[in-house]
This record gives C-alpha cells, sequence and structure tokens, in this order.
C-alpha cells in the first residue's frame, strides 16, 4: 500500500497543469546505432522541445551496428559520458540484442558498468534505455539448449518479436531503476491504429522519417515529462499523420509514465544517494586521501587514522566482495588494473563509511 501511494503522489505530480505548463531546459546524450543516428533522432528531439516552448542541449555517438558494451571501449563516447551535467543519458542496443530471449541478459553486465559509469560521472543523471522494435515481417533464429532440446528453428511474428524485444528493455530498466522511452510500444500502437502511417525504411529494419518522428515524440515526452500533443514541429509529414503519431504517444507514453519508470526513481536523486563529485585527480575525506580517482592501475588509500591490521575491503556495483587488503604502516595500495570499468566501494572494516571509486 505504501509503494502504490507512492506512486500515486509522483503520478499526480507528473501529471500536475503547473508542472505540464513550466518551460524547461534539459540535457541528454544519446548513445546507440543506426537507430539513433538516421533521420537525426536526437536533432528532431529538440526540434519537437522547442516547438513545445523548451530546450534540449544534446549530444550523441551512433556507429552503426554498435553495441552498448562496444560504448564501454570507444573513447568518443566514454570522452562525452565523462563531459558531465546530463539530465538523462540513452542508451541504445544492437537491434538484435534484446531480441533473443537465451542470449539478452548476457548484456546486462555491460548495461551496470556503463550505468554506474554514467552515475559517477554526472551528478543527479538517470539512464534512460531506448527500447526498439520488432522487425516488420518478424524473425527467425535458431533455438538451443538448453532452452530447446533439441535444437530448433524458431519463427516469430513482428508482434512476437516485438515483445520480446521491449519487455527485455523493461527488466533492464527495472534492474538498474533506469526510465524506458517506449519506441517500440508506441510503434506498435501506430501500426495496429493508422497502418497507413509507414515506420520503416525499404529494409524492414531501419526507421522512416515517420518512423523516427514517433520516437522523436517519445523521447520528448520520456525526458521532458509533458504533453506530446504541446508539439507542434512535424519533421516534414502530413499534418495528419503528424497529429496522429502525437496522438500515440499521448495514449503509450505520457497517459502512463510510472509505467516506463519516468518519474518513479526521482526520490534516488535526493543528494544523499548522489556518488560524491569526482576530482581528477584526488578525494579528501576526513579521514582518507585517494589518489587517482578516477583510477586506471593502482589506487592509493592514505588511512587518516592508522590501525595495524585494519582491512580495506573492496565491493563492485552488486555489493559483492572482491578483494581485501590488509594495512600496513603508510598509505595503502590497491591494484585495479585488472577490474572492468565502472565504480566500486571501498570501505574500512572498522567503520560503516564508504567511498565510491572510479575505475577507468
Amino acid at each position: 500500500m505504501k509503494n502504490l501511494i507512492f506512486r500515486t503522489v509522483i503520478l499526480a505530480t507528473l501529471l500536475n497543469p503547473l508542472h505540464s505548463s513550466a518551460q524547461s531546459l534539459k540535457k541528454a546524450l544519446f548513445l546507440g546505432n543506426s537507430y539513433t543516428g538516421v533521420n537525426d533522432l536526437p536533432t528532431l528531439v529538440a526540434d519537437a522541445a522547442a516547438s513545445a516552448g523548451d530546450t534540449l542541449i544534446y549530444d550523441s555517438n551512433t556507429p552503426g551496428g554498435y553495441y552498448i558494451a562496444q560504448h564501454l571501449t570507444n573513447q568518443a563516447s566514454m570522452a562525452k559520458v565523462a563531459a558531465g551535467n546530463w539530465d538523462n543519458v540513452i542508451l541504445q542496443d544492437q537491434s538484435l540484442a534484446m531480441a533473443y530471449p537465451s542470449t539478452f541478459m548476457n548484456f546486462l553486465p555491460y548495461c551496470v558498468q556503463m550505468d554506474s559509469t554514467i552515475k559517477a560521472e554526472n551528478r543527479g543523471a538517470q539512464t534512460m534505455f531506448y527500447a526498439t522494435w520488432g522487425r516488420k515481417p518478424g524473425d527467425q533464429y535458431v533455438c538451443t539448449p538448453p532452452e530447446c532440446d533439441p535444437s530448433r528453428l524458431i519463427v516469430r511474428t513482428y508482434y512476437e518479436m516485438d515483445s520480446a524485444i521491449g519487455s527485455h528493455y523493461k527488466v533492464f530498466a527495472d534492474t538498474l531503476k533506469a526510465s524506458v522511452s517506449p519506441v517500440g510500444t508506441v510503434w506498435r500502437y501506430i501500426r495496429r491504429n493508422y497502418p497507413a502511417i509507414e515506420l520503416y525504411q525499404t529494409d524492414d529494419s531501419h526507421p522512416s522519417v515517420a518512423g523516427s518522428y514517433a520516437a522523436a515524440c517519445c523521447f520528448y515526452t520520456a525526458i521532458f515529462r509533458r504533453d506530446p500533443t504541446l508539439i507542434t514541429f512535424n519533421a516534414g509529414l502530413a499534418g495528419t499523420d503528424a497529429a496522429n503519431i502525437r496522438t500515440a504517444v499521448k495514449e503509450v507514453v505520457y497517459n502512463h509514465l510510472t509505467d516506463w519508470n519516468i518519474g518513479v526513481y526521482d526520490h534516488l536523486l535526493d543528494s544523499s544517494c548522489h556518488p560524491t563529485s569526482i576530482d581528477d585527480m584526488h578525494r579528501k575525506t576526513p579521514e582518507w586521501r585517494i589518489v587517482p580517482n578516477p583510477v586506471t592501475d593502482i589506487l592509493t588509500v592514505a588511512l587518516g587514522d592508522y590501525q595495524d591490521g585494519r582491512v580495506i575491503a573492496v565491493y563492485n556495483v552488486y555489493g559483492t566482495l572482491i578483494k581485501e587488503v590488509t594495512a600496513t604502516q603508510g598509505p595503502v595500495s590497491i591494484d585495479f588494473s585488472a577490474y572492468l570499468q565502472g565504480v566500486y566501494i571501498i570501505r574500512a572494516s572498522d567503520s560503516p563509511r564508504a567511498y565510491r571509486v572510479l575505475k577507468r
């Protein structure tokens, strides 16, 4: 009951007319591939926002065919994340990465790593997943043991493929307490209710201008939390088609914001929950001096009140203990060279205080 009341209060706040009429400025970084790059989706979102009286400052990196995992090792992508001050960092995986039940969870660790890096570099930022769509005619794939025994060919309709992609993105968003821009669900609504609007290019995969416009209206609503029917920008589409797309977005997204985790986790943005800001050289605390932070190889921890035998513990973002180092006289050195990029927690055996460390 308490959770229901909490979600109801959030929804009331999001849909309050005063909230909806206020102009605002947001900053968003888009990391994806051609589904984001085709038709320059980030610019379409900014144009849609401007027509409704809002401002979107944005940047993007969208190499063709990219997975989220590849952005973690892409210098341009990570430099853009590190630039900081983003309200949302939007992640879009390779179009088939979320499609297959037997493999999609293999990509979760990379999303966890990316999400932790986003939060370490951007105080108050929220990760948002770009939930894409099924291929126009559906797809087929070989299902192997243990999911299928013996192996067999699985043929799926568009609806079956689309449902898998949408539900898998939602699993990731729920796991990371992130939000979703449910573009695939909007497309499905349009296909059912306005079948004359062609959302696909001739390859039956990439978005047409109408498909990208639907995505742009969806992102406007998810980022600004405002009614998409306020948008007057049509992206060159016929007025009726553009209006029908905005209506679809209102019905799927704006009228059901909390279904997509939009606003649900705002309470986690309280200052007590933010990662402490990271200085490029070091962080000083009343107890410890941690150098360098972010770290690439060796982290040095100078204890403010040395005690012989104190144990320094290192935990990953899952809360799993991965290393313990016993303090000797002088600073403690911890080797991070073999660890994956992301956020780690260090703490002493005799203290409840914890310190965040970013591994690059």
